[in-house]
């Protein structure tokens, strides 16, 4: 018998490495097929070209200057109003002007250089620069100086200088402002694709660029000197775009010229070098105007279109300019100001460039329309390259705490969502559909290839959806099934060979698709650029995805006879438009299952992404009404499955349960204690315990307060069971220690009595035993650290009820709580005072009295504004416990007051509390 053991280990083997070779092979197969080219590469390029051309605004047939005057007074009020000021942009448009002014440098012979800083918005400064001449009589014309993507130099940039120092030799004033994200604005968060995060919280990411305009306007015409008849603004590139945003809308612009700065929507379509940054392609400009439109708008002001001949950017004259002047000649005509309407073309050098003969066409028309009479500015350039500064020199001074698109995006998101009203035309499901611009589509399918391998037959699809996309698939099935599962994933379809795998051993049928914008479907050419610019014209790439998947779903129903069809996507961003899809079609999908979904939105801003990173996460006003879990909601718990969730994902999506008034402390005590117990759903028992003492001086508080409800909630969110108690509390007095000695050390005892109490329930409550700690917020900061130190010791009291189990914690944050009762009271000129007793009961009850080496560890917590307990408490309790080589870490946040939860608006602390007690709690 033990002869053959060789040969069966032999056979064994050889099975085994032949099922392996059997399931490689399989998912080679699966790959090869995955990969299989269905469309030509640029056929999504196409269809988003001829997807937008149709939807770009075209310029009305209007033949008189009332009626011209009376539609341009609603594109202008529609622009300002529906694109730039929406969401919170309008207080910041109606909030007070504040400019500070700084030093005066001197600039040349003729002119001296203020420095300025001005709130574009509150909290965000911008650094400017006014050029004032020496000699200033009366009214003289004002220039606006913006400057475009000149990450490095900014407003110091030389051929910016030359212009402002040239301005001001002719008699003018001109003010060099800086253009959020470059020069000294030149800061991540500040960076120009991350403008969308205020979008997605309903907030114009444009209007800190438009106000940044506004306000510099605003500086320019407050001064005394300035002629509210001669007002310029001129900027080359992002500048081009600036001045003609500016020059269109604000009606206080007299003469603009944009140089080499932008070209109608029509034209970035086919020219894809002149599609623009965010602020340029807007959500939804397109919609109310078209560029044709801003520029026709300028009539019958004098402007001057700069365009250079052989731009190694982007705006080239050759196809740049004939649309613009095209749309803007006949308006021109209209107010018989035709010569009011000039071009220039750039040969020399003829790239991307604002020099000396783009300079010179400038001084030109200034010259012919805000020289005075008899007194012809000079049109050539005034030699002053001597007078060029560095950068340096023309730093501006700004608060170290400047807002930035990031920050004021942080800020928009926590109080967010906040859904609108509900009312029969206003139901959350017409209004995501609405959000995410939503249109029900159809699917004609084309099969383009098939083959059969053993049980396996494979067919390759053109899903061609409402004529306007062509989505390639790829089939699977293993015999006959009524149920498809469509699978999508962030890294293509080429990646999803091991789900396709499990699916089909399911007995599933698989259909693997590349929606808009993934795999196959990636727009070859400036792929983010075009996501930005369908955005712009009315449309949301985001709705396009969950169109086009909702689509295929109906497909597979009604043409394909599929009884079920279900969705597993791959990737936060596809596992979004998948759960859209779920929610606005129930009838088409059975259910979802999302692997790498996000838990919240507020994700995208809290990781600081940009919108080239993902176009479709940046749509506009979603997180205004909607999170992950009200869209889970929506769409109904049950149909959403997360597989192997995250941390956040369980954070957010949990579903807590919470026991009130459960006694703890025996029948003649009033205390009770709430239970809060995480969700079964996302995670298993036993969990970690944390027991949670609130604060009140001693005297009040109460366990179901709104900061303990906070900790309680994020807590269980993150699978611990919390323990929200009540103990016994002093008659109010005057000074701390009479409040003190009426409840100690009985109040320290019911803190040990709940931590025995949930090691004695431990089974019922799916407790970790071994692993419990404390959190507390002022007295009951205090608490827990001496709940903490003197553990299973009965020299503050015996330990009476549940005396077998153990009292100790493992770990514990207390949060701006009294430690060196002693010292508080010097800093209080109270301890000459005090008796003998109430000396004894301060070192018995000060915490940094307790320390021993078996100690756990802490995290402390402390607020810099806190008037009640000053900080210097929980910087003394850090000092000891590093001194008796406890672990503890002391956090202090920067404008914090007394008493906050784990969601201050200084700080998210969700992070580190939970990090801490994973680290210490989750073996």
């Amino acid at each position: 018998m033990l002869n053959h053991c060789p040969r069966r280990f032999f056979v064994i083997c050889c099975l085994i490495s032949l099922s392996i070779q059997q399931v490689s092979a399989a998912e080679q197969d699966l790959k090869t097929w995955l990969s299989q080219p269905i469309i030509e590469k640029d056929l999504p390029w196409k269809e988003v070209q001829k997807y937008i051309a149709p939807r770009v605004l075209g310029m009305p047939e209007i033949d008189n200057v009332t009626d011209w005057e009376k539609y341009i007074s609603k594109v202008r009020s529609d622009v300002l109003n529906k694109v730039v000021y929406r969401g919170e942009a309008a207080k910041w448009r109606d909030s007070k002007m504040n400019v500070v002014w700084l030093e005066t440098i001197e600039g040349g012979p003729e002119y001296k250089i203020q420095k300025l800083r001005f709130e574009a918005l509150p909290g965000l400064w911008i650094p400017a620069l006014l050029y004032v001449p020496n000699q200033l009589s009366g009214k003289v014309p004002v220039v606006l100086n913006v400057n475009g993507h000149d990450g490095k130099n900014g407003k110091a940039a030389d051929y910016k200088q030359v212009r402002c120092i040239n301005q001001a030799k002719r008699g003018m004033i001109a003010l060099n402002i800086e253009w959020v994200g470059m020069g000294q604005l030149n800061v991540p968060g500040l960076m120009h694709y991350r403008m969308n995060q205020l979008d997605l919280c309903g907030t114009s990411g444009l209007a800190p660029h438009y106000l940044s305009m506004k306000r510099g306007l605003d500086v320019l015409l407050a001064h005394p000197n300035a002629d509210p008849n001669r007002v310029a603004v001129a900027g080359l590139s992002g500048g081009g775009w600036q001045t003609i945003f500016i020059s269109s809308l604000d009606e206080r612009v007299t003469l603009s010229n944009p140089v080499a700065g932008y070209s109608s929507f029509l034209t970035r379509v086919f020219h894809t070098k002149d599609l623009g940054d965010s602020e340029q392609t807007p959500n939804d400009l397109g919609v109310y105007a078209d560029y044709t439109h801003l520029t026709a708008m300028r009539a019958p002001r004098p402007t001057l279109l700069t365009n250079n001949a052989k731009d190694n950017c982007c705006f080239e004259s050759g196809y740049a300019q004939p649309p613009l002047l095209k749309a803007a000649f006949p308006v021109y005509k209209l107010y018989d100001k035709e010569n009011f309407l000039q071009k220039h073309v750039n040969h020399d050098p003829g790239d991307h460039n604002f020099l000396k003969d783009n300079r010179e066409a400038l001084y030109r028309m200034l010259s012919v329309h805000f020289s005075e009479t008899g007194k012809p500015l000079p049109v050539k350039e005034i030699e002053c390259s001597a007078e060029i500064k560095s950068f340096d020199e023309l730093k501006v001074e700004l608060p170290s705490n400047n807002e930035t698109f990031h920050s004021l995006a942080l800020k928009l998101s926590q109080n967010l969502p906040q859904p609108a009203t509900k009312s029969s035309e206003n139901s959350p499901l017409k209004t995501l559909k609405r959000i995410v611009h939503y249109k029900k589509s159809q699917v004609q399918g084309t099969e383009t290839d098939q083959t059969k391998k053993e049980n396996m037959t494979v067919k390759f699809w053109k899903l061609n959806v409402d004529k306007d996309w062509t989505v390639p698939a790829v089939e699977f099935s293993r015999g006959l099934s009524k149920l498809t599962t469509i699978v999508v994933s962030d890294a293509g379809r080429k990646s999803l060979a091991p789900t396709v795998e499990k699916l089909l051993a399911k007995g599933e049928n698989v259909l693997a698709i590349d929606p808009f914008y993934f795999g196959e479907s990636k727009i070859s050419q400036r792929d983010f650029l075009y996501g930005l610019l369908v955005a712009a014209v009315g449309e949301r790439p985001l709705g396009i995805q969950t169109g086009q998947l909702t689509a295929i779903a109906r497909w597979l129903r009604d043409k394909r006879k599929q009884t079920s069809v279900k969705i597993q996507s791959t990737g936060p961003r596809s596992s979004l438009f998948t759960l859209l899809a779920a929610t606005i079609e129930p009838e088409a999908i059975s259910s979802v299952s999302l692997i790498g979904s996000m838990g919240s939105l507020k994700q995208v801003i809290e990781d600081n992404q940009s919108v080239n990173q993902a176009p479709e996460l940046f749509c506009f006003g979603l997180l205004k009404e909607f999170d992950i879990r009200q869209i889970v909601d929506l769409a109904g718990k049950e149909r959403v499955e997360f597989i192997e969730p995250s941390s956040r994902v369980k954070q957010e999506l949990s579903q807590i349960r919470v026991k009130q008034d459960i006694s703890y402390l025996g029948q003649k005590r009033t205390e009770k204690l709430d239970l809060y117990l995480p969700d079964s759903t996302f995670q298993k028992g036993p969990y970690p315990a944390v027991i949670i003492i609130h604060g009140g001086g001693w005297h009040g508080g109460d366990k179901a307060a709104r900061r303990e409800i906070n900790i309680g909630n994020n807590l269980a969110k993150a699978g611990y069971v919390c323990a929200s108690i009540n103990y016994q509390l002093a008659n109010k007095r005057t000074k701390f220690t009479d409040n003190l000695k009426q409840v100690w050390p009985g109040n320290l005892q019911d803190c040990k009595t709940a931590v025995r109490f949930l090691r004695k329930h431990a089974d019922k409550y799916q407790i970790d035993a071994d692993h419990i700690g404390a959190i507390g917020g002022s007295a009951g900061g205090h608490l827990v650290s001496i709940l903490a130190m003197t553990g299973d010791d009965t020299k503050p009291g015996p330990q009476e009820k549940y005396a077998g189990f153990s009292s100790s914690i493992q770990a514990v944050v207390p949060m701006y709580g009294v430690h060196d009762m002693t010292a508080l009271a010097k800093s209080r000129d109270m301890l000459s005072a005090f008796t003998d007793a109430e000396k004894e009961l301060c070192q018995q009850a000060s915490p940094v009295n307790h320390i021993s080496k078996n100690d756990p560890p802490f995290l402390i917590l402390h607020g810099t504004k806190d008037r009640l307990v000053p900080v210097n408490q929980s910087e003394l309790l850090s000092k000891a416990l590093k001194k008796g080589n406890i672990p503890a870490e002391l956090i202090i946040i920067e404008g914090a007051p007394h008493s906050f939860h784990l969601q201050p608006k200084q700080q998210d602390l969700r992070p580190k509390v939970i990090g801490f007690f994973d680290r210490h709690l989750k073996p």
